[in-house]
């Protein structure tokens, strides 16, 4: 039975794309077949697996426009690419940007078509994780539709706590209008992480009052690391590029918290 995670957080920076590939590399390793949807104009995730997002003849777009259309002649692989870890990718580049106009016209179902695409691959694959672009849009929401559960990058800053009320809210939004009533969140992952500093300790403490009945604030976190940053340059993960650094072990210990968490839902 395959999961669709959700990476998301309105808010730029705080490692979506980085918790995307790593995570999704860690489960390969787990014996895992796991499908990485960009879903970011920016295409980091493409990028971040060494592909030229401005040279690909098919992306989510693509996809994206098929389904709008009512296209479905296109088999299940077409468009994915294969990384040398082990992933599959649905890439995405610049055009994204333009579809969204195109969902904004439709009449009906402009929130669901994420989900429909995935709907007809997901048996293919264990997990499908999606990196959500920096942004509550229309493309957003369709994440937010076509996932089971939600990870959300958090850094450990004042700043960062509003911009979370905000994304659970949107959360809350789309559970209670009926477009995913199952739509859970399955943690907050705190990243670029400092933990000697006091901001980090207070912040923590804030949110585990206010969100620590509700929400699982994973115990691993991700420390910050200029190796991690370096990675993508090279089109690997941080377990290929650093594999006895300490950012790598720190993935690999917060997959086998995810997986225990799943585990015992």
């Amino acid at each position: 039975m395959c999961t669709v995670i959700a990476i998301a957080n309105q808010k730029g920076g705080v490692g979506k794309t980085t918790t995307a590939i790593n995570l999704g590399i860690g489960l390969v390793k787990r014996g895992n077949k796991v499908l990485l949807v960009d879903l970011d104009p920016q295409g980091n995730a493409t990028q971040g697996l060494g592909f030229d997002a401005d040279e690909l003849d098919v992306t989510v777009s693509t996809i994206l426009r098929k389904v709008i259309n009512k296209d479905y002649t296109f088999t299940k692989k077409y468009g994915i690419l294969s990384h040398f870890e082990k992933i599959e990718l649905m890439p995405a580049n610049i055009e994204l940007s333009v579809l969204e106009t195109e969902l904004i016209s439709l009449l009906f179902g402009r929130e669901k078509v994420l989900k429909t695409y995935l709907d007809m691959i997901r048996d293919e694959y264990d997990y499908i994780i999606i990196d959500c672009m920096p942004s509550l849009n229309l493309i957003a929401i369709n994440a937010l539709v076509a996932a089971d559960e939600i990870i959300i990058p958090l850094h450990a800053q004042y700043y960062s706590v509003k911009g979370l009320e905000q994304l659970l809210q949107t959360i809350g939004s789309v559970k209670s209008n009926g477009l995913n009533e199952s739509l859970k969140i399955s943690g907050i992952l705190y990243t670029c992480v400092n933990d000697r500093t006091t901001s980090f300790r207070d912040v923590h403490r804030i949110l585990k009052i206010a969100y620590g009945e509700n929400i699982k604030i994973y115990d691993n976190y991700i420390p910050r690391s200029v190796k991690a940053e370096e990675a993508p340059s090279y089109g690997q993960s941080i377990y290929e590029y650093d594999t006895a650094g300490k950012v790598s072990g720190a993935y690999g210990k917060f997959t086998e918290e995810y997986l225990l968490s799943e585990e015992r839902r």
